[in-house]
This record gives C-alpha cells, sequence and structure tokens, in this order.
C-alpha cells in the first residue's frame, strides 16, 4: 500500500513539474512574441499623423514635460510645471536665487521703442542743421493731377480767395512755387518743414550764414507687377469739376492733355467684341444650356476659341484642346437638337398612326375630310423631317452610287421612299370615308431619331474620354505582347488556349484618338454591306407586285414598306449605347477605351502581366513581428536586408518604408542582388552576402535556422517567414501576414470569369500560385508565378517609355484599370455581336414576311401599326438582350 502512495505521490510530482514547464514555457514564448512584436513596431509602416496646432496661427501645441518622467534629480521641490510665460519664468529665477527680471512680450515691445526714440532725438541733436523731408519714390513716367488740371478750362482763370481760412491749396508764387526742383507740386508737409524751421535759425544768431542742409528721403512706394498708366493724386479737397474733369481723364481711351474734352462715357470695346463673336442662333443659345446637363460640362462656352481655327484632323497636343472641343460641343448641340426635333415628330406621327387605327369611324365623322388631312399631316412631318436630316440622307445615298452604304443608306431610301409614298397617296385616297392608305413613314420617323440618339450617344462619350486622355498626369497605354513564341511559354500550364497576352506600360502621348474614337463599328459594316443590298431587293419587290397588281400606287406602297423593314432601327444605338456606359465606368476606374478598335484590340485576350508589388502593395502586407538573433549591430544588419529587398523591387521592402523616413539614415549601396526562384534573395553590400528568403535558402548557404517545430508556431495561420542573414550569420525572422486589394480582387475575379488568366512577376518567395489564388479566391490555373527569365521579359515589357502610343486603352496605371477595361472589352464584344444578329435576324425576317403577304396577299394587309410594333420589338430586343449582361 505504501509502494503505491509513493508511485502516486511521484507521479503527481511530475505533473505538477510538467505543469510549471508548460507554463514557464508559455510565458517564454509570449515574452518573446511581444519582444518580436515591440521591434516590429520599430520597423513597421506607421500612418501619417497630422500636426496638431494650438491656434489659427498653426503655431505648434507646446507640450510640457510630465513630472513622474523627470529624472530623480531635476523632479526636486523647486520644479515648476506649467505653461511658460513670464510670471512662471520670472518665479523660477526668484526660486532658484537670481535676481534677473523678465519682460512680459508687451514690456519688451514697448521698452524698444522708447530706445529707438531715444536713438533718434540724441541722432538728431549730433546733426541740428538738416531738414530731413520726406517724398515719396515715383516712377518716371508717372503724371500728377497738377499737370492735368492746369490744361481745364474751369482753372484757367486766376483763383479769387474770399476766406482763406476755407481753403487748404496752396496758391502758386511763380514758377518755382508751382513746381518743386524736380518739376514736381510739393506736398503741404514739405512747405511747412521751412516755416517752422526759421525760428530756430534766428535764436542761433552765431550761425546766420550757413545755409540749412535739406536731406531728401525716398519713400518706396508700392508698384503693381505689370506697368499701368497711373496718376497719382495729392492730398486736398477738389470741387466737383475737378472730381468729374479727373474721372473723364483716366476713362479717356487715350489719355491727352492736349486733346482731352469731357464727353459721355464709351462703351466697352469688350463686350462689342464678344457679341460680334457669338454668332449662334436663338436656338443653339438656348439649346447649350440643356446639353450641359447630358454632357455634363459646365465649361461650354468657355471652351470655345477666340478665333476658329483650322480644321483639327485629329489630337496631336496641347495647342488643339481648345478646337477639338469646340468641335464636340457644337456637334452634340446640332445632334441633341435634331434628336428632340425628331423625338417630337415621331411621337406625333405614332399618335396618328394609333389613332386612326383604333378610332377611324369616330374620327371621320368628326372631320369629313379626315383621309385627306391624314395625308397632309404626313406629308408634312415626313418633309420636314427629311429636311432636318438632310445632310444624313445624302451622306447616306451618295455611296449608293458606288454599290455601297453606310449608316444613313437604309434609312435614307427609306425616307426618299416615303415621300414617294405620301405625295403619291394624294391620288389614290379614293372614297372619304375610310383610311385606305397605310402609311409606313412612322418607322422611318423612328429610325431618323434612333440613328441621332445613337450619334449623341457616341460623340458624349468621346468627350468624356477626350477630358481623361487631355488631363494632366502620367499616362499608360495597353498593348498586346506579340512575342508568340514568349508568349506561349508564359502562359504554358494556364487554362489560356491562346496566347493574346496584355500589359501595360508608360507613355509620353495618346495619339490617333480621334480616328480610334471615329472609327466604324459592325453596325457600321453590317449596314455598308446590307443596305445595297435591300435597296435592290425593295426596288426589285416593288417592280415585281405593280406587274403583277398592275397597279402603281401598290408599287408605291410596297417599296415603302420594304425599305422601312429594311432599316436597321436601333443599331447605332444599340452598339454605342453599351460602348458609352462601359466607357463611362471605365473613367471611374482611370481607364479610357476610345472605341470599337480598341475593344476588339482587347476583346481577344487570354491573359494580364501583373507585377508582385501590384497584387501587394504596402497595404496589403502586414509586418507581424521581427525576432532578432543577433545583438551586435541588429539595426545595420537590417538595413543591409530592406537595402537588398529594395533593390530586387520586392513588395516586402513597402513594409519598411517608414524606417528609412524617421530614422533619416540612408541604405547601404548593394553591389549585386540575384533571385533564386522559390528561395529567396542573394546580394552583396561591402564584401557581405546578404540572405533574404526562406528556410531552403539558409539551408543552402549553410546558415542555421530555428527548428522546423518552432517555425510552424507563426506559419499556422497563414503568416509567412523570412529569415535575414548577414555574412554567414542568422539576422533576423520576420514574420508577416498578406492580404488581398479589395479593389483588385474584385476586377481580378471578373477577369477569370471572362477566360483571362494571369501571369505573376515577382522576387518575393512567398508569393506562390497557392498563396495568390486563395487570398484572391481565384482557380489556381489561372495564376502563373514566373520563373526569374519570363519575369525579366514581363518586366522589360512594363517598364518601356514610348513617346507617342496608340489611344487604345489609356489608364493612369493601376492594375485594376488595366483588369476591368480587358474584361470589359471581352465581354461586350459578344453583347455587340449578340445585338447585330439580332437586328440581321429582324431584316431579314421582315423582307420575307412583307414579300409573301403582298405578293400572294395584298399590300393592304400589312398595317402601318403592325409593321410599327414590328420594327419596336426587334429594336427593344436588339437593346435589351445585351445589356442583360454587363460587360
Amino acid at each position: 500500500m505504501s509502494d503505491f502512495n509513493k508511485d502516486a505521490e511521484k507521479q503527481e510530482q511530475l505533473l505538477k513539474e510538467l505543469e510549471i514547464e508548460n507554463i514557464l514555457a508559455e510565458t517564454h514564448e509570449m515574452a518573446d512574441r511581444e519582444k518580436m512584436k515591440r521591434t516590429a513596431q520599430k520597423y513597421r509602416v506607421k500612418p501619417k499623423v497630422a500636426d496638431i496646432f494650438s491656434n489659427a496661427d498653426m503655431k505648434p501645441r507646446l507640450t510640457n514635460a510630465n513630472p513622474l518622467d523627470l529624472d530623480k534629480e531635476e523632479a526636486d521641490d523647486n520644479t515648476i510645471v506649467g505653461d511658460k510665460n513670464a510670471a512662471t519664468m520670472q518665479a523660477e529665477l526668484i526660486m532658484d536665487g537670481a535676481e534677473e527680471k523678465v519682460q512680459t512680450p508687451e514690456e519688451a515691445e514697448r521698452e524698444a521703442k522708447e530706445k529707438a526714440e531715444r536713438e533718434a532725438a540724441e541722432k538728431a541733436a549730433k546733426e541740428p542743421g538738416k531738414i530731413v523731408t520726406l517724398t515719396p519714390e515715383y516712377a518716371e513716367d508717372t503724371r500728377f493731377s497738377g499737370e492735368v488740371l492746369s490744361t481745364a478750362d474751369a482753372f484757367r482763370e486766376s483763383p479769387v480767395i474770399e476766406n482763406i481760412t476755407s481753403i487748404d491749396i496752396e496758391v502758386p508764387d511763380g514758377e518755382n512755387g508751382k513746381n518743386g526742383e524736380n518739376g514736381e507740386k510739393e506736398q503741404p508737409a514739405e512747405t511747412a518743414a521751412p516755416e517752422k524751421a526759421e525760428p530756430e535759425a534766428a535764436e542761433a544768431p552765431e550761425k546766420p550764414e550757413k545755409p540749412l542742409e535739406r536731406v531728401v528721403a525716398k519713400v518706396p512706394i508700392y508698384r503693381p507687377e505689370d506697368p499701368k498708366d497711373m496718376l497719382n493724386i495729392k492730398a486736398g479737397r477738389f470741387s466737383e469739376v475737378v472730381t468729374t474733369e479727373y474721372e473723364e481723364y483716366i476713362r479717356s481711351k487715350n489719355p491727352s492733355v492736349i486733346t482731352h474734352v469731357i464727353r459721355p462715357e464709351p462703351k466697352p470695346e469688350v463686350e462689342e467684341e464678344e457679341k460680334e463673336e457669338d454668332e449662334r442662333s436663338t436656338k443653339e443659345k438656348i439649346l447649350s444650356a440643356v446639353v450641359g446637363f447630358f454632357s455634363k460640362d459646365e465649361s461650354d462656352d468657355d471652351d470655345i476659341p477666340q478665333e476658329k481655327s483650322k480644321t483639327i484632323e485629329d489630337y496631336t497636343g496641347e495647342d488643339d484642346e481648345k478646337s477639338i472641343l469646340f468641335e464636340l460641343n457644337h456637334n452634340i448641340r446640332k445632334l441633341f437638337s435634331r434628336t428632340l426635333i425628331m423625338g417630337i415628330v415621331t411621337l406625333l406621327s405614332f399618335i396618328l398612326t394609333v389613332v386612326t387605327r383604333i378610332f377611324p369611324d369616330a374620327i371621320i365623322s368628326a372631320v369629313p375630310v379626315a383621309p385627306a388631312a391624314y395625308a397632309v399631316f404626313n406629308f408634312l412631318l415626313v418633309g420636314f423631317s427629311v429636311f432636318v436630316n438632310r445632310v444624313a440622307i445624302m451622306s447616306g445615298l451618295t455611296p449608293l452610287l458606288r454599290f455601297k452604304g453606310n449608316s444613313d443608306t437604309a434609312v435614307a431610301v427609306a425616307g426618299v421612299a416615303a415621300v414617294l409614298q405620301t405625295i403619291a397617296s394624294f391620288f389614290m385616297l379614293g372614297d372619304m370615308t375610310v383610311f385606305s392608305v397605310n402609311y409606313y413613314c412612322v418607322v422611318v420617323l423612328l429610325a431618323f431619331f434612333t440613328n441621332n440618339l445613337g450619334k449623341l450617344i457616341m460623340v458624349l462619350r468621346v468627350k468624356d474620354n477626350f477630358r481623361f486622355v487631355s488631363s494632366k498626369g502620367q499616362k499608360y497605354a495597353a498593348k498586346i505582347y506579340n512575342n508568340e513564341y514568349v508568349a506561349g511559354k508564359m502562359l504554358s500550364g494556364t487554362a489560356a488556349d491562346r496566347a493574346l497576352i496584355a500589359y501595360q506600360h508608360k507613355t509620353g502621348f495618346p495619339a490617333n484618338f480621334l480616328k480610334i474614337s471615329y472609327a466604324p463599328d459592325p453596325s457600321e459594316d453590317l449596314a455598308s454591306k446590307l443596305a445595297p443590298i435591300t435597296s435592290v431587293i425593295a426596288v426589285v419587290i416593288a417592280l415585281f407586285y405593280g406587274v403583277v397588281k398592275l397597279s402603281f400606287g401598290g408599287a408605291i406602297n410596297t417599296l415603302a414598306l420594304i425599305t422601312a423593314l429594311a432599316i436597321p432601327v436601333s443599331t447605332l444605338l444599340a452598339v454605342n449605347f453599351p460602348v458609352r456606359r462601359l466607357c463611362k465606368n471605365l473613367l471611374g476606374y482611370g481607364a479610357m477605351l476610345s472605341g470599337y478598335p480598341s475593344i476588339k484590340q482587347f476583346c481577344d485576350s487570354t491573359a494580364i502581366m501583373l507585377d508582385a508589388n501590384e497584387l501587394f502593395p504596402t497595404d496589403c502586407i502586414e509586418l507581424e513581428g521581427i525576432k532578432t538573433y543577433e545583438e551586435y549591430n541588429v539595426d545595420e544588419s537590417l538595413l543591409c536586408g530592406i537595402a537588398v529587398l529594395k533593390e530586387a523591387q520586392n513588395p516586402l521592402a513597402n513594409a519598411f518604408d517608414s524606417v528609412i523616413s524617421e530614422t533619416g539614415e540612408s541604405l547601404p549601396e548593394v553591389e549585386s542582388v540575384l533571385y533564386e526562384d522559390e528561395l529567396g534573395l542573394v546580394g552583396w553590400i561591402n564584401g557581405e552576402r546578404i540572405l533574404v528568403g526562406s528556410r531552403n535558402l539558409m539551408d543552402k548557404y549553410s546558415v542555421e535556422t530555428p527548428t522546423p517545430e518552432y517555425e510552424e508556431r507563426y506559419t499556422s495561420k497563414g503568416r509567412q517567414i523570412t529569415y535575414i542573414s548577414r555574412a554567414g550569420r542568422l539576422v533576423a525572422m520576420v514574420v508577416t501576414n498578406y492580404h488581398a486589394d479589395q479593389e483588385l480582387q474584385a476586377e481580378l475575379q471578373r477577369a477569370e470569369a471572362n477566360g483571362i488568366s494571369f501571369l505573376i512577376r515577382t522576387t518575393d518567395y512567398n508569393i506562390t500560385d497557392d498563396l495568390v489564388a486563395k487570398l484572391y479566391g481565384l482557380f489556381y490555373r489561372s495564376i502563373k508565378v514566373l520563373p526569374t527569365g519570363l519575369g525579366h521579359v514581363l518586366k522589360e515589357a512594363q517598364t518601356t517609355i514610348e513617346e507617342t502610343s496608340r489611344s487604345y486603352l489609356i489608364t493612369g496605371g493601376k492594375a485594376a484599370s488595366l483588369a476591368r477595361a480587358v474584361s470589359g472589352s471581352v465581354k461586350i464584344k459578344s453583347n455587340i455581336s449578340l445585338a447585330i444578329m439580332i437586328q440581321l435576324i429582324a431584316i431579314v425576317l421582315g423582307i420575307l414576311i412583307a414579300s409573301v403577304l403582298s405578293l400572294y396577299a395584298n399590300i393592304g394587309v400589312m398595317g402601318s401599326l403592325e409593321v410599327l410594333i414590328y420594327a419596336v420589338f426587334w429594336g427593344v430586343a436588339a437593346i435589351a438582350a445585351p445589356a442583360i449582361q454587363k460587360p
């Protein structure tokens, strides 16, 4: 029984010893962690602290020392704590046994003034024979009031002094009395000085023959930077005549004493010039304010140059900015006015079409000649629309001579057919009791409206983009890497099927901006190829209908119907609206996409080049602890490690930015540095080898490191470990924690959803495919950290600086901007293709249906309301279907 008790006691004793050891180990570990945190705090990047000021003078607030922080030798009973002022300073001197008196600032200022007065009096006493006169120091070409007033008619007569006490202007006594020695009229103060000095001279008869010496002290006066024609008026009271004369003189265009006459105030010539320059019509003046709401341009009128310069072909520099903005604003005003007018006209035609179709009997009973009035209204609406859009109609019909077309060709042909139909309808009204003619011009008017609206949106997009291109700041141009062999090597192992890699680099000037912005898009290409064909088909079907049905009026109606259905009603709107929305979104990210050529340039991209510093900027690397292993020159050794990180452009170097700024020390010069893949950096400083990297790098160069079990204490929660050694000795272990940039994370995920992979260059062994995939929420096959050789290729491409670059895609340099623009280009390409496909289906299907029904039945079965509904349905589908998937 006793042996059992002894064993139990021993076991209990062992448990207590183990518990004590665990407590001690935990205590040592906690102390070690606390020491690492304090060391890391010394080198961690600290946020900027705003200066604290005590008053409006922005003077730093004085902080009194805490008595508890003072040394015991200094903190005696005589220590005074509080603000330093005259009273506390005097009390401190008295307590120290000193008799010196401390003055307040007011007392010191008063004593200084008294001292200056005493010195001036003593100096004047030593030189009693001098008279000091202060006179302003005027410019050589200064005119004075006396010179002007002497020529006025009101002052040519000799003045009669009735009461000498009521006048304070001196009467000139001869030529010398009128003007001083320099030809200037002396001030009263200058004449009063000698009169006061004469009695003093009389009291001293021993020196009557010695003349008084006059000393003139020049007083500097304020002079503006730009020389102006100034007229200085000396002290004195002037009558109303003098005041009027003086004001009239300075108001005159060319002041002249000889030819000066009193005349009414002339109108400012600046206003006349402004009125002559403003050649806009009343309509344009009213619309300019409304256009500002849509274009968000608060300086619309300020952009108009003083003189209309010659037509600018493209943007070539700052000298072209005002001319281009003037042209853009002018086009916006014209398009806005046409869009507004065509919107009203289309709405009226739509109301007439619906009302005559739903309430025909009521209208005819109310208006006996309603069919004729309906024909007149349609003729006026179509004729007015053709006149408003005459430029677009001419530009659309001209290419047909060469069997070509553009975006205006189809609507121009339909407009001509609508005019012919309305004219021919006057001869086909027949019985006035029914609306026997279907007017298809309502579709043409709708097409005019959507075309103008699409062009307006396009010009607004160009203007917003131009604001970005012409703004100040460093610009980056996006490119596609053109070495297919190297690009294939980079993308090997990723999910990309083609080697089209996008990247960006600095550029001096974005060129070809207007050319790219106004380049044709797929809708233009479709219209240019389809419009001549549909025009020929419409004429052929109309002739065939006229021959088969033996009806000239029916042939005209068939021509109007086929040409109306052949219009891609919303193609311009369906293309420019999503492109404008994407460009506006990109401007918020600091990127600019010029036009459809830009989309075509990047829509097939399969990868984006990124630098590790873009993935993990300063705010995304948290320095959690530094454990040092050397007690001698630790700070110097750490500075060597930081210098190697800086030289290699390692993201971890950003976490130590505050070290240099706060200590004021400079980093040592790095002789050479080499990055070994997945290991770390090897650098040389002052003949000593500096290693910054992983445990494997330290083992490779025989540097002892802590055990893996000890290292796991800090890496268990996703942290990273980086070792620093100097001359074969371990200096420190740096514990870091990497975070994803939130803005960049969202854009990389969006780009990955569009089939884009990411190529990463790094000199930090901690940044791996798995780390990036985990932090940024990406598929691991979409990421590839490049080896050193290919990383140099990426670095060379990104560090290139061009004087001029084509402005397909211009950014402010952020990786999120590039990713957003490239992914948007990929997505919007498919949306535009979908919109064009819908419009093509609508045109082909509409022509087939109209041809069959008109030939086998009668043209009258195709009502104008049914055709309008058909066009609106497919137009809305072409706009809405791509908008469901935002780029």
